[in-house]
């Protein structure tokens, strides 16, 4: 058998400028690697490979707790196909969809350039869906009567500029009717707060270059302060599970959960569409 060629490169010049990170100058896996050498190479020192741990070691976390809250009844007697865990699922499939996607966008980002876009946007749609699986989540479980997913009635609201005002009140009750599930909700604010200060400043490495390549650059801390915020998202998500049990209210219907999820799907899936056959078409008329 020939020997296996290491996936990583000593210096940012073997690879295109497209996939160079600012401040980071070593530690890159050559392009058009094999999916063996990808896989090979969440055990070595590449610039990649805490990227990928920093998002998988979260993902079998969350597998384990949603399995146990949806499988496994630790949200109450009830079985997993009852309608009032819908949300739950909706919410469960964002968040474990997010973490799967950001592992397979770092760890085959190196098999081609087209590869690597078509990964880091699947990424970049994950998150999307996350955003609306937790509305999905919240609409049902921690402000019910708020019907967020409701356009006329959020209408009021926003004619009146009264968004800001109606959060603050939210946040408000939320201490006075649960102090403990407040200090999750205002924590999870703080690290995406920390993790954007780090994604957007690239700091350590704009500090020193070079030293951070491998361990300690600021994506790495990105992944683990969004992972932060979500655990206590997750918190303050099942509390408002076992409530919405409490006062069993009327039952989530498929139509407004996991049809809303399928409409957002098939509604990013038309516009991408729509965007790759208009950038052909300027191609063509181009040439």
């Amino acid at each position: 058998l020939p020997p296996r060629r290491p996936a990583r490169s000593a210096e940012m010049r073997w690879v295109p400028g497209d996939f160079v990170e600012c401040f980071i100058l070593s530690g890159y896996r050559r392009l058009h690697c094999s999916a063996q050498e990808c896989l090979a190479s969440v055990l070595q020192p590449t610039n990649e490979t805490l990227n990928f741990w920093t998002h998988f070691i979260p993902l079998l976390l969350f597998l384990s707790r949603f399995g146990r809250l949806l499988l496994l009844r630790g949200a109450g007697d009830v079985p997993f196909h009852h309608p009032a865990l819908l949300p739950l699922w909706c919410y469960a499939s964002g968040v474990l969809l997010t973490f799967a996607m950001s592992c397979t966008a770092h760890l085959f980002s190196c098999l081609s350039p087209r590869l690597r876009a078509a990964f880091f946007y699947l990424d970049y749609a994950s998150i999307s869906y996350y955003g609306f699986a937790s509305t999905v989540a919240y609409s049902y479980y921690l402000l019910p009567g708020l019907s967020l997913l409701d356009a006329g009635a959020m209408s009021r609201y926003v004619q009146h500029m009264a968004c800001p005002i109606m959060l603050e009140s939210l946040l408000f009750d939320l201490r006075t009717r649960n102090p403990t599930l407040f200090v999750y909700f205002y924590r999870r604010y703080c690290w995406l707060l920390v993790a954007a200060f780090f994604n957007v400043s690239k700091i350590p490495e704009r500090i020193q270059p070079g030293l951070f390549d491998i361990v300690g650059h600021s994506h790495q801390l990105f992944h683990i302060f969004t992972f932060l915020s979500i655990y206590d998202q997750v918190h303050y998500v099942e509390d408002g599970l076992a409530e919405f049990l409490k006062a069993a209210p009327a039952a989530p219907t498929y139509l407004g959960t996991v049809g809303y999820m399928l409409l957002l799907t098939l509604s990013r899936s038309l516009s991408q569409r729509v965007a790759r056959k208009n950038y052909h078409g300027g191609t063509a008329r181009a040439l």
